[in-house]
């Protein structure tokens, strides 16, 4: 009988070996391509501030949102990576071979996510564990930096806030921290580096013009355009 140590194991192995040779199925692209459409029909954009990662890297953000793992993942492919995962309560995993085929990692396979980042991609975590309403950074667990220490990744805090303004849809702010080499950082590192950044963001929000995109961030992504700035845009044709 196979140990569910083995399992993972195998799995990493096949993960690796995929990515390394730039393989994907066709059922992959359409999953992966509909995850981007979903972003541009009903996301005004995404913004980004800070240097997306371009090696393995464990992107470790708030959750206040349900946009915010389809907001990370459409900002990393709009800056060439492809290979972007997101590890998951494993409750909440169902078919895990369709779950499989976007990147996603459950909580009981963290050999397999330790495999992923080691062969050079992006892994999104949620320290605080779960989806909470909008507000400051809650309790965390040290998850995150555990998979950049083991696997070598740079550990990046990333502050995320999916906002409705001024115009029609929502738009997506992330805010993306240098990357901490692995084992160089403290044990609260993360946690405290997070929690400035998502209050500066919250403070940024909070008095920009909500009419235009907030300075300092760049659009990665462009989405769904307001009713008033599309006929605007008519108009003067």
């Amino acid at each position: 009988m196979t140990s569910g140590s083995e399992r993972a194991a195998r799995l990493g192995a096949v993960v690796r070996s995929r990515v390394s040779a730039g393989v994907r199925s066709g059922a992959e692209d359409v999953l992966r391509g509909g995850l981007d459409q979903l972003v541009r029909r009903n996301l005004r954009g995404v913004w980004t501030s800070g240097v997306v990662p371009s090696g393995p890297a464990v992107w470790a953000a708030n959750h206040h949102s349900w946009w915010d793992f389809f907001a990370a993942a459409a900002a990393l492919r709009a800056r060439g990576r492809d290979d972007v995962g997101v590890l998951m309560d494993a409750t909440n995993v169902g078919r895990r071979a369709l779950y499989d085929r976007v990147g996603v990692v459950p909580t009981d396979r963290l050999r397999t996510a330790v495999d992923m980042l080691r062969s050079g991609m992006v892994l999104v975590v949620f320290p605080e564990g779960r989806l909470w309403p909008s507000g400051p950074l809650r309790e965390t667990a040290p998850g995150a930096r555990w998979l950049a220490d083991r696997s070598g990744a740079a550990l990046h805090a990333v502050a995320t806030r999916v906002v409705l303004r001024a115009q029609q849809a929502p738009e997506a702010y992330l805010d993306i921290s240098p990357g901490v080499p692995s084992g160089a950082a403290e044990p609260d590192e993360l946690t405290g580096e997070l929690t400035r950044r998502l209050a500066d963001l919250d403070a940024a929000l909070a008095t920009a013009d909500p009419e235009r995109p907030l300075p300092g961030f760049d659009e990665v992504v462009g989405g769904v355009r307001s009713w008033n700035e599309r006929f605007a845009r008519r108009a003067e044709r």
